[in-house]
């Protein structure tokens, strides 16, 4: 009888221990989250810092005397009476108003294919019946 309250101690005691460790290891699971989730939010904060820092250097540029004079005179055609305005541009913009892309031209190339082929302007039924029979029955 005495060893059966000694077992049900010990049970209880080792129920306990697990329980304590349990929640030790639940704790420091919990404290890891946050301490992660804390670093996540102070390295999402910095580049924010940065993105916004870069971002008024851009609207100090915009905002200054030079930036709008260059502005104005791109876009609207504007000079100065002792200047005289020449446009460089690259090679590639001039292609892209002069010549057809490559997609272009393949484009054309399989839209004049289709039109030559016989099958182009058949329906579904006159098709099968040209692939079948080789008769057109248009």
């Amino acid at each position: 009888m005495i060893k059966k309250h000694y077992t049900y101690v010990i049970f209880f005691i080792i129920l306990v221990m697990f329980y304590i460790l349990y929640s030790i290891i639940d704790y420091k699971y919990k404290e890891y989250k946050i301490n992660s989730h804390i670093e996540y939010i102070q390295n999402l904060n910095n580049t924010i810092k940065k993105q916004i820092q870069t971002a008024q250097e851009i609207i100090e540029y915009k905002k200054s005397k030079p930036y709008k004079n260059k502005i104005l005179k791109q876009d609207l055609w504007f000079k100065n009476k002792w200047e005289k305005v020449v446009s460089l541009i690259t090679e590639d913009k001039y292609n892209k108003y002069t010549k057809k892309t490559t997609s272009q031209l393949i484009d054309e190339n399989v839209i004049a294919d289709k039109k030559d082929d016989i099958t182009y302007s058949m329906s579904n039924y006159e098709k099968w019946i040209y692939f079948l029979f080789k008769k057109d029955i248009r």
